[in-house]
């Protein structure tokens, strides 16, 4: 494509205080722009545009003259409350599935956060989100995106300040056993070498839960898990001026959130195990069919890079979490991280920023 791109997209909140601080330590924090709290979407099964307006709070949003969803009611927004107290076995769909703003903003709202179906996502982790962002108000509802891209706001920055700090980054070099001795870590076999552990050494693994249990043995962890999709269109500089919001949601189709970059269009399909093996180029013609409906324009794209993380995220169910919470099978000189780690929280940057502080904590 000749141009630099994400593998994915992120959706960062200005209550995630974490994110803002590893910006802070590594010195990225002017890469970051702030976005106000409109969510616009787009309903393309019935041709319908709308703002949904979070800038004034939820509050003043619930019970002022702010613009609904079409043929809502702002009685039908009451069901936000819902998720003041949740029991810790339901699921999202259990909460709100009969809401007559599921499908506009639950649904939808789920998806992008959890990469989960509704059905099987964990209310209370759903709630925990809401707990520190519409319920606190704007402050905390402000979306945080790169200026650039995510690699310049989080990789280079973190490897300069890792690299400055005196630590070392080796790739290409899989890890492909630890070798465990009285329950602690007496050597690590890689690729190119292997290194020894004391018992009064700490290693830190930040790994996903599939490839821990291959390393410890069977592990009592999740195994199911979700794809995420991005497609990434670029397109004439003309073009992209015809999108004139940075973020919109897209109902009833196969696109559900487009990202409009610098260069290119980048659109996400969350919880889209059922698009594993369907054909890249009829994938390419859909998606970018509901594109052209979007805008009324049939613009031509340049290119195209199609990328499917297939185990983005483990299913948040509250039966995995229950696995995640419960797991304790780890060796006495060893620390896990990674956004799996954070039960309570979606696997997002946010929780990985967190799993590495707690680990460093630990020590």
């Amino acid at each position: 494509m000749n141009i630099e791109i994400d593998n994915g997209n992120h959706l960062v909140f200005s209550a995630n205080k974490n994110f803002k601080e590893f910006c802070e330590i590594i010195g990225s924090s002017k890469t970051i722009k702030e976005i106000s709290p409109n969510f616009f979407f787009f309903d393309f099964e019935n041709n319908l545009k709308w703002n949904l307006d979070l800038s004034s709070g939820y509050k003043k949003f619930l019970f002022g003259k702010n613009k609904l969803i079409p043929n809502t009611k702002l009685l039908d927004y009451f069901s936000l409350l819902k998720f003041f107290f949740v029991n810790k076995n339901s699921s999202v769909f259990e909460i709100v599935g009969n809401s007559k703003i599921f499908k506009t903003f639950w649904e939808p709202l789920t998806l992008g956060v959890m990469n989960t179906d509704p059905k099987m996502a964990s209310a209370k982790v759903l709630s925990n989100v809401l707990k520190e962002t519409i319920y606190k108000g704007e402050k905390f509802c402000r979306i945080f995106q790169p200026k650039k891209n995510w690699n310049e706001t989080l990789i280079k920055p973190a490897i300069v300040q890792i690299k400055k700090n005196g630590g070392r980054i080796n790739f290409s070099n899989l890890l492909k056993k630890i070798d465990i001795v009285d329950n602690y870590v007496n050597e690590l076999s890689f690729i190119n070498h292997k290194i020894k552990v004391n018992k009064n050494d700490t290693v830190i693994v930040a790994i996903p839960p599939t490839n821990l249990s291959k390393l410890l043995g069977n592990c009592s962890l999740p195994k199911q898990y979700n794809t995420i999709l991005n497609l990434h269109f670029k397109i004439k500089h003309k073009d992209i001026k015809l999108f004139r919001k940075p973020i919109v949601g897209f109902i009833n189709s196969i696109t559900q959130w487009v990202f409009v970059k610098n260069n290119h269009l980048s659109i996400t399909v969350s919880n889209a195990n059922n698009l594993n093996n369907t054909n890249t180029e009829e994938l390419i013609v859909n998606v970018w069919n509901e594109i052209r409906k979007y805008i009324k324009k049939k613009i031509i794209y340049e290119n195209v890079q199609i990328v499917r993380e297939k185990k983005a995220t483990y299913v948040q169910s509250s039966n995995n979490i229950n696995l995640v919470k419960k797991f304790n099978k780890i060796p006495e000189n060893m620390v896990i991280a990674g956004d799996w780690t954070q039960y309570n929280l979606p696997c997002t940057i946010e929780a990985s920023i967190l799993s590495g502080k707690n680990a460093i904590e630990t020590i």
